[in-house]
């Protein structure tokens, strides 16, 4: 177990892991609408990616069973590794593969890491770590999508790619410095390779429910903000670079993640919840309200994101909290399809709104989702 001091450099970890996708984030769906054309399609694309992505959530506690962490790690490493590579053609049936495949590789590792977290930290000191895991990770969110349209606009297009690629070997580098590789899973059972079977006892204990769900509203918030944003700068007019700098800008306030997850250990992660899900919602409504004038639809996101960075403030500590310890694989590989859910539900649910509206439903439509999230947060005990 990590003791305080060793917080930091596990929580930069995940600074270096995001890294290295975080500088395709904006720029993967700008390649998309010009491979495709039309946001519409673009949603088609990432539903159809999505799906695949939610049996790599399911069967990674299937290939544990078998393999080590470390290979679990060096595999899902390995697919974003080549991800980067198929990304960067021009051709659409490539980049759709590699999409593919990046989905692939963040998923399983977002799943090895969770299991990581709760072999070195102890559970008392889970809140004390998730604001900085969110920091950690965010903030090379908050970097990367400016950083890669900028690099592609004013200088080539291979070189956010090559970046990409390069943050890969570091994580690596990083990986083996923290001695991870050294790691095994201590006294958990992984139980039987059937993921209808821990999916059904997942849902069926209410604290691993509420989590997830609660979890999938936050997710599919940030899902249309990342994907959707810079599709309304392009077409609203007010350019690529300035969609990209939206998203940085937002995800950097990810900078109070700690005082909110301070606010939620001060006076509870409850109040935290619904408020964040509250101003979310308020103001992204406000966004859909003032869609016929751009620059101002665009400083209200900025706000809505605010909003959702004080549900970061929360990270993983309901599901980390509520899950037993001899479950840990198989409710974290269940628990992590929320990602892959948001990123299925939203595109697919918009794909078939934008075939009968214009681009600013997908903002009305993440202010109801939202705000059933600040419904549902009053079942989230008091004591929390």
């Amino acid at each position: 177990m990590l003791t305080r001091p060793g917080y930091l450099k596990f929580a930069g970890f995940f600074f270096v892991s995001a890294t290295a996708r975080a500088v395709l984030l904006s720029i993967l769906p700008l390649k998309a609408l010009s491979l495709l054309g039309s946001a519409q399609y673009v949603s088609v694309l990432f539903f159809i990616v999505s799906a695949c992505g939610i049996g790599a959530s399911l069967g990674v506690y299937s290939v544990l069973r078998h393999v080590s962490l470390h290979a679990g790690f060096l595999a899902s490493l390995g697919m974003m590794a080549l991800s980067v590579i198929l990304l960067s053609a021009s051709t659409l049936w490539v980049f759709s593969v590699g999409m593919v495949l990046h989905v692939f590789g963040v998923t399983a590792m977002e799943v090895i890491l969770s299991l990581y977290v709760m072999q070195r930290i102890p559970r008392r000191r889970l809140s004390e770590f998730e604001p900085l895991r969110m920091v950690s990770t965010i903030v090379a969110l908050s970097i990367g999508p400016f950083l890669g349209v900028y690099l592609q606009s004013r200088y080539d297009d291979w070189l956010p790619f090559a970046i990409a690629a390069a943050g890969t070997l570091v994580t690596f580098a990083y990986f083996r410095w923290l001695g991870l590789h050294q790691i095994s899973m201590q006294g958990v059972a992984l139980g039987t390779g059937n993921p209808t079977r821990h999916i059904r006892r997942f849902f069926r204990q209410p604290r691993l429910r509420l989590a997830w769900s609660l979890t999938l509203a936050r997710s599919s918030w940030w899902m249309m903000f990342i994907v959707y944003t810079p599709l309304y700068a392009v077409q609203s007019g007010l350019g690529e670079l300035l969609g990209a700098a939206i998203i940085s800008i937002g995800s950097a306030w990810t900078l109070t993640v700690p005082y909110w997850g301070w606010i939620a250990r001060r006076y509870s992660l409850r109040l935290l919840m619904r408020m964040g899900f509250i101003v979310t919602s308020l103001m992204t409504l406000a966004v859909f309200a003032f869609s016929g004038s751009p620059p101002v639809a665009m400083g209200l996101l900025v706000f809505a994101a605010l909003g959702a960075t004080m549900l970061d403030g929360s990270g993983h500590v309901l599901f980390l909290r509520a899950v037993r310890p001899l479950e840990r694989t198989e409710m974290a590989g269940v628990f992590q399809t929320y990602r892959d859910v948001a990123n299925l539900i939203v595109p697919g649910v918009f794909a078939i709104l934008l075939k009968f509206y214009a681009l600013p439903i997908v903002f009305a439509g993440a202010a109801g989702w939202t705000m059933a999230g600040a419904i549902t947060s009053r079942y989230i005990p008091r004591k929390m």
